[in-house]
């Protein structure tokens, strides 16, 4: 299942710096999703380079198509249910994910606050419902407590190996949720992933708004000095997803191993473990 270690996951929980200007000069070599954010900044003159702005300025015609586009990559994207056999759709990944949070040993309340997710009629409102932490964070599995209370504010460099655990078990979660996603939808999802950066595996960017709300630990946000910096571990990961992807269709294998799918840990959804599923 490709799954990461603390040590993998260690090397990836590194903040990233990627250059707008060679965005802008050549598009094959980063491929940004949440795109409005830049076009917002470059409009707000946040980003402080002529060529940058020009580029932002003559797309402006464009903007709904691009966005629209390169925003299937992210999780709140419509059009990818997820369909694991035996349980109801999941309308994007975000509502699989957000159920996938909550933990069934929290007592019977949990499969009400799943079917409240599920019933959210966009990825957005999965993830408000999910976020809800007055109605949801007591039901949340441990990890991400300890994530929201002890690990907020804590620089990686001040990490206890609990913390590097648990933060393992949240990645590899939307991991399993990613793969979940990529073989519910092969041919549909899979072809945005290769469209993105596949050839020269150039990075997936998820751009965060620049606001004090910016998630710098899945997403990077828009620098004065036209970079986008964050952990990006969002990006990091659908880059991970389309090259492994990439590499087994190379290798021309009557079946994908990165399309057979084990959870990391025992989940449960609606009163039942998610078990294993051959997209193949």
């Amino acid at each position: 299942m490709h799954y990461l270690s603390v040590d993998e996951v260690k090397e990836l929980c590194q903040t990233s710096t990627y250059s707008l200007k060679n965005f802008v000069s050549d598009q094959k070599t980063l491929f940004p999703y949440q795109l409005e954010n830049l076009f917002d900044e470059a409009e707000r003159g946040t980003i402080r380079n002529q060529d940058i702005q020009s580029f932002f300025r003559l797309n402006q015609n464009k903007k709904f198509t691009i966005c629209k586009e390169v925003n299937q990559l992210g999780n709140l994207a419509e059009g990818f249910p997820i369909k694991i056999p035996k349980f109801p759709h999941f309308r994007t990944a975000e509502h699989l994910y957000q159920c996938l949070r909550l933990d069934i040993s929290k007592g019977q309340e949990v499969f009400e606050k799943q079917l409240m997710i599920i019933d959210q009629t966009s990825g957005e409102g999965a993830k408000l419902m999910g976020d809800r932490k007055e109605e949801m964070r007591s039901f949340w599995h441990p990890e991400w407590l300890m994530n929201d209370w002890e690990m907020r504010d804590l620089p990686f460099n001040n990490y206890q190996e609990k913390h590097w655990k648990a933060k393992t078990e949240i990645i590899n979660c939307m991991w399993f949720v990613l793969l979940h996603k990529l073989g519910s939808n092969r041919k549909e999802f899979a072809r945005v992933l290769l469209k993105n950066g596949a050839v020269h595996q150039s990075p997936i960017v998820q751009v965060e708004k620049n606001n004090r709300n910016a998630d710098l630990f899945w997403g990077a946000k828009v620098e004065q000095n036209a970079t986008i910096r964050g952990v990006n571990m969002m990006g990091k990961l659908l880059g991970r997803l389309r090259d492994m992807y990439r590499m087994e269709l190379l290798m021309k294998k009557p079946e994908l191993e990165i399309l057979k799918v084990k959870a990391p840990k025992s989940f449960t959804l609606i009163g039942a473990e998610v078990g294993f599923v051959d997209y193949n």
